[in-house]
């Protein structure tokens, strides 16, 4: 690149593009060129590079990367936590000292401070030390709630609302509105719940794309002055014209393979407005056990918003108000056109899962969907590195090794006692 030659911020933005195109050479070049430049992006320019590399599979070169960065900006708070995805830590981890000394600087920035204490409480639920994990999970999630405003009583009245406004009666009366196309399939379900999983599992087959999440929908909808209220006046032009507009994004990335996977896992919220646009789009909601998704949620520090995600009692709050709501379309939707998938299933039967959902969709079984793994795509979400290697049983049912420091959450899901099921585990 001859623009900006001795600029790294340059180079970084450039490779940013590229990354997010799913271009990973030329990422991959952008990246190089900034690291070899002084200035501010050159510490960003070799953590994008160690991500480039675990989002595109390269989990070998993803992790000499972030060993390179930790090395080159060992002050690095950010660069430290991506490390802790990528390792297993026992006790004596060189890398547990290293949190520890930066969290106990002076002037430290509370952003800086709420990594740090994620990624020890990675390392020490490794180690299975419960107590000490979530005391600093509890801190890290603390610190983040700080930084912004959000009531959970408010996405509980949107999705009550959301049930209450596309009613039965509106999905019949509108039934035959909207695009007539199957190309679109949507995979469903609080993060952390298998979303992931099963794109890369669909994405394996030759006839379909995995789009990754896409805010495509969202953005259709947020241009609707007045919805969801406004949902039983639109028409069938306008309707029509919503799903043209959505179609219209996704056929240019299936290069003409029959399916495009779209896995915006909040696009449960709008499961109603998907069977008015294209009633001919397949819905699969992915279900895991309710206590470990939420687990899941609490310790991870997400990269995008997940308002919901960082105090106990707020979370589960939001689970229950989820289940309300899919509890709701699994009723009116009819099943030819809306699937659910348990993870639990997927890991425990992944052939019976993924026959399952190929005919779901009407295609024929494909022996790659075994070897999901293999698959080379880039996949940009917080299970990355999950499904870069085949299913595992470990991270089903774990929360009972954490009863005693998950009190908060189990109160707000209904739990019925502390080492029961939930009251509703789905």
């Amino acid at each position: 690149m001859d623009l900006a030659p001795d600029r790294p911020e340059a180079h970084n933005a450039v490779g940013q593009v590229f990354q997010a195109m799913g271009e990973f050479e030329p990422a991959l070049a952008a990246y190089d060129r900034a690291t070899t430049l002084p200035g501010p992006a050159q510490m960003d320019a070799i953590a994008n590079r160690g991500t480039l590399f675990m989002e595109f599979g390269h989990t070998a070169a993803a992790a000499k990367a972030m060993e390179d960065a930790a090395k080159a900006f060992p002050d690095a708070p950010g660069i430290l936590l991506s490390q802790t995805d990528l390792r297993r830590f026992d006790t004596g981890d060189p890398l547990i000292g290293q949190m520890q000394a930066l969290l106990a600087c002076e002037g430290i920035s509370l952003s800086d401070r709420a990594t740090l204490h994620f990624g020890l409480g990675k390392a020490f639920l490794d180690i299975g030390d419960s107590e000490r994990a979530f005391r600093h999970y509890d801190e890290g999630n603390r610190l983040k709630r700080s930084t912004y405003s959000y009531d959970v009583g408010a996405s509980e009245r949107w999705m009550a609302g959301m049930a209450e406004t596309f009613s039965r009666t509106l999905l019949g009366a509108k039934a035959n509105m909207g695009v007539r196309s199957n190309q679109p399939v949507f995979v469903i379900g609080m993060p952390r719940s298998g979303t992931t999983l099963v794109e890369q599992i669909l994405a394996s087959h030759p006839l379909v794309h995995g789009a990754g999440k896409l805010k495509r929908l969202q953005t259709i909808v947020d241009g609707i002055l007045g919805f969801p209220g406004v949902a039983p006046d639109l028409t069938a032009p306008q309707l029509n014209s919503l799903g043209e507009a959505y179609l219209a994004f996704v056929k240019p990335m299936a290069s003409g393979r029959p399916h495009v996977v779209d896995k915006m896992p909040s696009n449960f919220l709008l499961a109603g407005m998907v069977r008015l646009i294209l009633p001919d789009a397949r819905i699969i909601h992915c279900r895991r056990d309710a206590i470990d998704t939420c687990l899941s949620c609490y310790t991870k520090l997400f990269a995008g918003e997940q308002a919901f995600a960082y105090d106990q009692p707020e979370l589960g709050r939001f689970h229950r108000a989820y289940q309300l709501l899919m509890a709701y379309w699994r009723a009116i939707l009819p099943g030819s056109h809306f699937l659910e998938v348990d993870y639990e299933a997927v890991v425990y039967d992944l052939e019976r899962e993924a026959r399952r959902m190929l005919s779901f969709l009407g295609l024929a079984w494909d022996d790659a969907c075994l070897r999901f793994y293999e698959t080379k795509r880039p996949v940009r979400t917080a299970s990355v590195n999950q499904v870069r290697q085949p299913v595992y049983s470990t991270s089903t049912r774990r929360w009972r090794k954490h009863v005693a420091e998950l009190q908060p959450l189990l109160a707000a899901l209904g739990v019925e006692d502390d080492c029961g099921s939930p009251a509703t585990s789905r």
